[in-house]
């Protein structure tokens, strides 16, 4: 379960029935934030994340931060830095002093949702359903196409209709765990260095670099 923690924002997604139709007020509400989310230069949030399974006795909160530049990105969760520059992939994990350095994985691979693809995760291979507008936000469903090759059914977009951002993202996963990510702020086009998104090891001093490149 932290493996998908990890990857669903490192790293913060059928129901066969659902048919093919398009849902069309669904559709309209998601090309509407896709547009204005591409948009944006540079993207900074606050998020904090839960994971909660009944059956297992689990409940666990955590906050973090994601910083995103096209292609470019941090993540801070769970006492790791994870940073990408669109070619590769530094995982630093501070209590054990350990640098990972991992190739960018394949997008088909099972479970990957790229943190910099984490706000328009939407636009390829699900399937998606108007579910209700409440309190402000519009709820949409989606349903992974390729379903059996994931450990999630669903997941469900929390949209903000006066902002047009997304405000909660939760992740249903088939062993009856539920990953929420609670969009607590987000400053867009604000500048942001490349060098945020390079790894410098002279900022590690004493870390162990592993590199896990093919």
């Amino acid at each position: 379960m932290k493996k998908l923690s990890i990857i669903v924002l490192t790293s913060l997604i059928s129901l066969t029935s659902f048919g093919q139709e398009v849902d069309v007020k669904a559709k309209a509400i998601l090309d509407k934030l896709s547009a204005k989310t591409k948009s944006y230069s540079t993207i900074k949030a606050e998020f904090q994340y839960s994971i909660s399974n009944k059956s297992e006795g689990i409940s666990e909160k955590q906050t973090g931060k994601i910083q995103l530049k096209g292609d470019h990105y941090f993540l801070s969760i769970q006492g790791q830095d994870i940073m990408s520059n669109g070619k590769g992939i530094w995982t630093v994990i501070k209590e054990s002093e350990e640098i990972q350095i991992n190739d960018m994985p394949d997008e088909d691979e099972e479970d990957y949702i790229s943190p910099n693809n984490i706000f328009t995760l939407y636009e390829d291979g699900f399937k998606y359903k108007f579910v209700k507008e409440e309190n402000g936000m519009q709820i949409i469903n989606l349903y992974p196409k390729a379903a059996e090759e994931k450990s999630f059914h669903r997941i469900a977009l929390y949209i903000n209709k006066a902002k047009n951002q997304i405000s909660k993202i939760k992740v249903y996963g088939k062993d009856g765990s539920i990953f929420t990510y609670t969009i607590k702020s987000f400053i867009t086009n604000q500048a942001i260095p490349d060098s945020k998104f390079t790894f410098n090891k002279t900022k590690y001093p004493g870390y162990e670099i592993i590199d896990l490149r093919d």
